[in-house]
């Protein structure tokens, strides 16, 4: 009995120096933005602020177009994150319930798309939006198109998330699709009505990833957003971190701002997401 406490006991001590190694970054993050330019540079460096500085998130805010760059993040985000459930959902369906010719070939082609790296289909996907007039000064919607209309096309382009509900929607018993088709329910209803509740945990989990992908992301959108007044609070971000007079103590601030929605999401779906990755393995 006391080698089982001796155990649990260092599996303890060990788990909570990982946690403290883990959260260290966000509480320097959070102190340096409390700081004074004086304080940030000092050494020994100052553990915490004797007076805290919140004026540096105002600073911060002043020195991007910060109402219209977290509007652009919205107006991309939101359409992304629809477009993704939408989607993926209704092929992990098809994939999960429906017999059609070369369905196992199909989806070990989708699947294998997440070992393709996304640089090699970069200019391809470029030269097509260009063609469509969605990429320019004078494009349309300001160049979010590129950002927003491929999660409504091909499950996104996401394997893993169609991938994620298939394993949800195979563990659910195919009864329920028999009664409810002895009740002249189609596939539609039967997704819509029965299936969509059942897979909810895993619905939140590709909501939650959509979002963290689409808000964070900077490589495309330095690519096809053209133009502060389309730039979003990532791309805010970069330009602050990079002007030649450089308020550190406000680039940790404006940081903090970008990311608190994704630690909040996150914080909020962190139940369904520990759900939906544990019974992705079940049965498939």
């Amino acid at each position: 009995m006391k080698k089982y406490k001796v155990i649990n006991f260092l599996l303890i001590a060990l788990v909570s120096l990982i946690g403290i190694l883990v959260a260290f970054p966000i509480f320097w993050m959070i102190r340096s933005s409390l700081v004074s330019k004086a304080q940030f540079f000092s050494r020994p460096p100052v553990i915490w602020p004797s007076k805290m500085l919140f004026s540096n998130f105002t600073k911060a805010m002043e020195r991007i177009d910060f109402g219209r760059q977290l509007w652009n993040s919205v107006s991309i985000v939101v359409p992304y994150v629809i477009g993704n459930v939408i989607t993926c959902s209704i092929s992990a369906y098809a994939f999960a319930r429906i017999e059609f010719p070369l369905k196992k070939l199909w989806f070990a082609c989708i699947i294998s798309t997440m070992m393709l790296p996304s640089a090699v289909t970069l200019i391809p996907q470029y030269t097509l939006y260009t063609k469509f007039g969605w990429v320019g000064t004078d494009a349309l919607f300001n160049g979010k198109l590129p950002l927003i209309v491929p999660a409504f096309l091909c499950s996104g382009g996401n394997a893993y998330f169609l991938f994620l509900l298939r394993q949800f929607f195979v563990t659910i018993p195919k009864e329920l699709d028999e009664a409810a088709r002895m009740d002249g329910a189609g596939h539609f209803r039967i997704y819509s009505t029965i299936m969509l509740p059942l897979i909810r945990p895993a619905i939140i989990v590709v909501a939650l990833f959509s979002f963290i992908n689409s808000w964070n992301e900077f490589f495309y959108t330095l690519i096809y957003l053209q133009g502060e007044k389309s730039y979003t609070l990532t791309l805010g971000l970069y330009i602050v971190n990079g002007m030649k007079i450089s308020n550190y103590e406000q680039v940790m601030a404006l940081a903090i701002i970008v990311t608190s929605p994704c630690l909040l999401f996150f914080l909020i779906g962190n139940k369904y997401f520990t759900e939906g990755i544990t019974f992705t393995g079940i049965k498939g």
